[in-house]
């Protein structure tokens, strides 16, 4: 039988140092996808994910390392689907594949996909190409192996998946306060108890950590409750805070296989952001080398409701576009200007316009989002007034009907 949580994770076969660094990149497929990649409309196997794939070669052409830096994980997936789309692929794996000493450990029992809210609301649960999530499960677990993720690795991230799904059933309800008036409290549920101690926290901390925040002003720390809708946010944060970090997580440790191997062999420490020479493999071509690098990355998305994970992959395109429209069309006409060279000038769209609504220092989108974030009173209601009061006076590409007026 299937044994992942605190055991060897998976079949036993082969570890990092046994193959080869071609093969370690394939196999980190299989683990980017369970956590990175969701069935949608039009794609079952759909990467949600943006990824940039760095390799180098010796003077004779052998893959020599290569790594992996991941962009702008679609999070919102994680507590909302549209309509025929599921969420991230391992949710359902571990729930097919989960085995009843697994079950038991993590709490789970006889839950199904169906009983959890992050996995229910869309009324999706296959996949239509055939594929098996108990197979894809099988696949991930053994890619861990040969990746070298360590025994406790692939345990330890299901017991996160596991939090996260019991933390979308999390609910919360008004208490009357002398001292803070009307302020949430979270319902001691077998929802919120699980995942209390799939945490390893107790539940008093937990519903304190979602139902208050601290605000530090003159010196002094003052405790301010929040109300129903401000918990019901601060649960979501934390369900995309721990996904998140699950993934950044095995985004390291498939870095620690792959970057500065030199025949199969990981080298120590490597892989690692912020440390000192941690990077250096990366950027450093052995003589008579080469690299290649590949983005991969979202192309244009509008929805029927977008989120901000639609603003930040729009704006990436248009950043990218921009990149395009300098190198190829600005900066090579204007040598070709520079050199004499008879040239009929190629008229082209320019979207520094764009740009600009989003990221211009002081009176761009993200400017102003900042803003909002770094102060106590900042609500979504003054987020949207202050857009409608700059950019409305900045900007020819900023549209707000009456009707969508906060």
């Amino acid at each position: 039988p299937r044994q992942i949580t605190g055991g060897a994770g998976g079949k036993k076969g082969k570890g990092a140092k046994d193959t080869s660094i071609e093969q370690q990149v394939l196999q980190s497929n299989p683990i980017l996808e369970a956590f990175g990649n969701a069935r949608t409309i039009r794609n079952d196997n759909s990467s949600r994910f943006g990824k940039y794939i760095n390799i180098a070669f010796t003077d004779r052409g052998q893959l020599l390392r290569a790594s992996i830096d991941t962009y702008l994980l679609e999070k919102v997936r994680l507590i909302h689907q549209t309509p025929g789309e599921r969420n991230f692929h391992v949710f359902y794996q571990f729930l097919e594949a989960a085995t009843d000493d697994e079950r038991m450990e993590l709490l789970l029992n006889d839950y199904t996909v169906e009983d959890f809210n992050l996995t229910n609301q869309s009324d999706t649960y296959d996949r239509r190409d055939n594929v098996l999530d108990v197979d894809m499960h099988d696949e991930m677990i053994e890619a861990m192996e040969i990746m070298s993720f360590g025994a406790d690795t692939p345990g330890q991230l299901m017991r996160l998946v596991v939090a996260v799904l019991f933390a979308g059933n999390m609910t919360f309800s008004t208490q009357r306060s002398a001292v803070y008036g009307d302020t949430a409290v979270l319902n001691e549920t077998e929802a919120s108890l699980a995942v209390a101690q799939l945490l390893g926290v107790s539940f008093d901390n937990l519903a304190a950590s979602l139902t208050s925040k601290v605000i530090f002003a003159r010196g002094d720390m003052i405790h301010k409750g929040l109300d129903v809708g401000q918990a019901e946010k601060a649960s979501e944060a934390l369900i995309k805070s721990i996904y998140g970090a699950a993934f950044d997580l095995i985004a390291e440790k498939i870095n620690n296989s792959i970057t500065g191997a030199v025949g199969g062999r990981p080298k120590p420490g490597a892989g690692r952001r912020g440390q000192a020479g941690a990077d250096e493999p990366l950027n450093i071509v052995p003589p008579g080398g080469a690299s290649i690098g590949v983005l991969d990355i979202f192309g244009f998305e509008t929805f029927e409701i977008n989120a901000f994970e639609q603003l930040c992959i729009n704006y990436t395109n248009e950043t990218l576009q921009q990149q395009f429209n300098k190198f190829v069309f600005k900066l090579e006409q204007q040598e070709y200007e520079r050199e004499g060279i008879l040239w009929k000038f190629i008229p082209f769209p320019d979207n520094q316009d764009v740009l600009d609504l989003i990221d211009k220092p002081r009176t761009g989108i993200l400017q102003i989002l900042d803003e909002q974030c770094i102060v106590d009173w900042g609500t979504d209601k003054k987020f949207s007034l202050s857009l409608y009061s700059t950019c409305d006076q900045i900007s020819n590409r900023f549209h707000v009907s009456a009707a969508q007026r906060v």
